[in-house]
């Protein structure tokens, strides 16, 4: 019987992660949805994730929100994020921007940094650990679905270096969140790589 109850709690976590994950990206991909439109459908996907959360009575510190090794978290995170900061750098010294990114204006880094690197880090780590967790997945299948659904929403970007980017940092940040629980580590050290990597021009 509760073999029975987790298998359909499951099916609904599966359902979930489809509607609100994989299908929004499908349309933006197949063109469905105007790629214009890609943070209005992250934003609308946070809001519905967000309802979901409710629904589960998910706790804030369950979606990694908390000062709860805070510093652990930070210390481990720091080192990955200068290596591939300094990888960036490398890079860009060595062959130049990868995309024009020069249509950006400093107000869209200020969105990335206080908008969307939370936002995207809430979708990918937080909710997606916490449902889960619930569902009694193990960890590793936790780190390993949200790597590949955080890299999968980069498709719509149609460029095979950002998907094995984001595949990397998605397994570090995985791999961080599921030893610290903290989610502000991970927003601060995506924040940091990924408005470097928009304004190199390298993704």
């Amino acid at each position: 019987m509760e073999n029975q109850q987790l298998y359909q709690e499951r099916q609904k976590v599966i359902l979930i992660v489809f509607l609100t994950y994989i299908l929004p990206v499908l349309l933006v991909f197949l063109e469905v949805i105007p790629f214009s439109w890609r943070f209005y459908v992250l934003i609308f996907a946070a809001i519905v994730v967000v309802a979901i959360a409710y629904l589960y009575q998910f706790s804030p510190v369950e979606l990694g929100f908390t000062n709860h090794n805070l510093k652990k978290s930070l210390t481990a995170i720091s080192l990955p994020t200068l290596i591939l900061t300094g990888f960036m750098f490398i890079y860009y010294l060595t062959h130049g921007s990868r995309l024009d990114n020069s249509a950006y204006q400093w107000l869209f880094y200020l969105f990335f940094v206080g908008v969307s690197s939370p936002i995207q880090e809430f979708l990918y780590r937080g909710f997606l650990f916490a449902i889960f967790k619930r569902e009694k997945f193990a960890t590793w299948v936790q780190i390993v679905f949200s790597t590949l659904l955080y890299s999968f929403i980069h498709l719509i970007y149609k460029d095979i270096p950002t998907l094995v980017f984001t595949l990397i940092i998605g397994i570090i940040w995985g791999w961080n969140y599921a030893k610290f629980r903290n989610l502000y580590s991970i927003i601060i050290s995506h924040s940091l790589l990924g408005a470097i990597a928009i304004l190199l021009g390298l993704v």
